[in-house]
């Protein structure tokens, strides 16, 4: 991860670019000359000899361009990689890689290994497109089938196509040995050790690492704890040995037993890089250098073999908050590392979400409701698949509403499910689904996400057996649009975000009526009808396609006291496309148009009136014909 070679990287990559455009700006001027010269030739063989000339001339230099463009080369832009057995069967590894950061999909276009292996087959065959990562790489993960041989030593090489069909080759040096244990030296480090650990102290633009000089201050069961020597020296000796042992013993006694048992062994898929059951917490001045959105973070290339990691398991933890927020730092970076040991690449709202939900599991709820679920409450409008990174209120709400999913997922289908969400290959909603089924649930993505929307707004844990409720918390949606006019209700060009809802009140709602919303084609829709009175909620949801841009609801409502109508946008399928946002404009959305009006007046289909217009024709055309027999007859 050396800047300057980097940077030299970029500066060559950034001349090859120009120098087609370079060539193009010569042509025009060659044609340009040539033109006025042909133009001032009288005759018409002059004129043709001079245009066979400049057909040959820009036919030599059109082959100079062919030969001159940038040819595929090896960029050894991968700034660490590990392969390592992987858990989904004796004959399919797992190759991590953490490349610099790219703003586009990389296709893999060919995949070869040394020695050769038969029925090699890599199961994925993208990266993700997100330059935001975690923290600031661009990530490659996948499986890789193949008949591989116990004992045998294999080298791959990956060519990807990017950037407008251009070939970047990607060579993978590090050996790997399937079904070979590496033999590690234990060797126990002990109190008062000084260490250098390559730290990011900058901003993401910036790919520099600095070594921070670090004492060893507590040696647990499960942990090292290391703290900067300038925050050593900012505490005194002292207070800094306190906070360091009071760490250990919480993260001993509380934080490694409760995170094994919500996510599972932080050894994962990978193994463990350094033959040691100890991590590493190392307390160092991150919000000095990096600013306030950066309280922790695991970075998962600590446990590959490469120049710049520092080859242990570890989480860097922000070392000048209080203990008891030193500790929830601690606890969600943790789930991260055992996560990220199992594979990289997982959906943010699910990443995020266990690591909340561990705070909560290991007893420091209050700090994330308090944080962030009551800064979801206000802004439900937050998708849940399309995470928020930047910085702000919104960033707290997304984190709050993963907490909530997740939450919900637990309370609903128990923590066995959620903790087979580390494991499972598949990512995002897909994994949700596949969780599900292994736990014997016969549900979709979407079916669940209209039931935790309906949840978030009602938290009634006493009708339907609890699913529009969280058995575990107290919380539900505060902004929420208030009817109290007489209908209709009429608002236009209302904004809805991809997998982000808005909530409706009807206060002293009719005895029946109708919802009317117009949309695009773009998604497909949600709509949920809570009616509440004091005996509890009955509710109501529907889904409809993209392809439907008209719908139409007539609603008996009698008996209730107030009606929540809830309406969201959501994929027709399994959604696929869950990303990160680096601001709220990046989120996929569309506007709707809602009216809502008392009694029905439902529109008939188009399919209705045709029928409607044929029994008409038909009772017009048999009363035609009775007439006209009834007069024949008397004539």
């Amino acid at each position: 991860m050396n800047p300057n070679r980097e940077n030299s990287n970029q500066h060559n990559q950034t001349n090859k670019r120009l120098l087609l455009p370079q060539t193009f700006l010569i042509n025009a001027n060659v044609l340009a000359f040539m033109s006025s010269i042909i133009k001032d030739l009288p005759g018409k063989r002059a004129q043709i000899g001079i245009v066979l000339v400049l057909i040959i001339t820009l036919s030599s230099i059109g082959v100079a361009i062919h030969f001159t463009q940038p040819a595929a080369t090896e960029h050894y832009d991968i700034q660490c990689l590990a392969i390592g057995d992987d858990g989904m069967g004796p004959n399919c590894i797992r190759v991590v890689g953490l490349m610099d950061p790219f703003d586009e999909e990389l296709l893999l276009q060919t995949l070869t290994c040394e020695p050769s292996v038969t029925g090699l087959n890599p199961l994925d065959t993208k990266t993700n497109e997100s330059a935001y990562t975690t923290p600031f790489h661009g990530m490659l993960s996948m499986d890789v089938y193949g008949d591989f041989v116990a004992g045998v030593v294999y080298q791959f090489t990956f060519q990807f196509l990017y950037d407008n069909d251009k070939v970047r080759t990607v060579y993978f040096a590090p050996m790997f040995t399937p079904g070979v244990l590496i033999n590690y030296e234990n060797t126990t480090e002990s109190f008062g050790e000084q260490c250098a650990f390559w730290t990011y102290l900058s901003r993401p633009e910036s790919m520099e690492l600095t070594a921070v000089n670090a004492t060893l201050l507590s040696v647990g069961d499960f942990c090292y704890v290391y703290m900067a020597n300038e925050t050593i020296e900012l505490l005194g000796e002292t207070a800094a040995i306190s906070k360091c042992s009071q760490l250990r013993e919480i993260f001993d006694d509380e934080i490694y037993p409760n995170a094994v048992e919500l996510a599972g062994s932080p050894d994962g898929y990978l193994g463990d890089i350094d033959g040691d059951p100890r991590v590493t917490l190392f307390l160092v001045p991150l919000v000095r250098y990096m600013g306030n959105a950066y309280l922790g973070f695991h970075v998962p290339w600590d446990e590959c073999p490469f120049p710049y990691s520092n080859r242990r398991e570890m989480i860097y933890i922000e070392s000048e908050r209080d203990q008891n927020e030193t500790a929830l730092i601690t606890i969600h970076e943790f789930n991260h590392l055992i996560w990220d040991n199992y594979e990289i690449d997982e959906a943010e709202f699910l990443f995020e979400g266990l690591a909340n939900l561990a705070i909560d599991y290991t007893g420091y709820w209050y700090y994330i409701t308090d944080a962030v679920t009551t800064t979801y409450t206000l802004h439900p409008e937050v998708s849940l698949i399309h995470f928020n990174r930047f910085y702000g209120r919104l960033w707290d709400a997304s984190y709050g509403q993963a907490y909530l999913y997740v939450n919900y997922l637990a309370d609903r289908f128990g923590l066995d499910t959620v903790k087979d969400l580390v494991g499972i290959r598949e990512d995002g909603p897909a994994a949700v689904e596949i969780a599900l089924s292994n736990a014997g649930y016969d549900m979709t993505f979407n079916e669940v996400y209209l039931d935790f929307i309906t949840a978030c707004v009602l938290d009634d844990i006493e009708s339907e057996n609890g699913i529009y409720g969280f058995q575990s918390l107290n919380y539900t949606i505060q902004h929420v649009t208030t009817i109290l006019q007489p209908l209709p209700f009429i608002r236009e060009d209302v904004e809805h975000t991809h997998y982000g809802f808005n909530v409706y009140r009807l206060v002293t709602p009719p005895d029946n009526f109708t919802i009317s919303i117009s949309k695009s084609q773009s998604y497909g829709a949600g709509i949920v009808v809570a009616l509440v009175n004091s005996s509890g909620s009955y509710v109501s949801q529907f889904q409809y396609p993209s392809s439907s841009q008209t719908i139409t609801e007539f609603i008996h409502s009698s008996g209730a006291e107030e009606v929540f109508l809830i309406t969201t946008l959501m994929s027709d399928e399994t959604p696929t496309d869950f990303q990160n946002v680096l601001e709220f404009a990046e989120i996929p959305s569309d506007n709707l148009d809602l009216t809502i009006s008392v009694g029905d007046v439902r529109v008939q289909s188009s399919s209705d009136l045709i029928i409607i217009t044929l029994s008409i024709i038909g009772i017009v055309g048999l009363s035609s014909i009775f007439i006209v027999h009834r007069r024949s007859k008397r004539t």
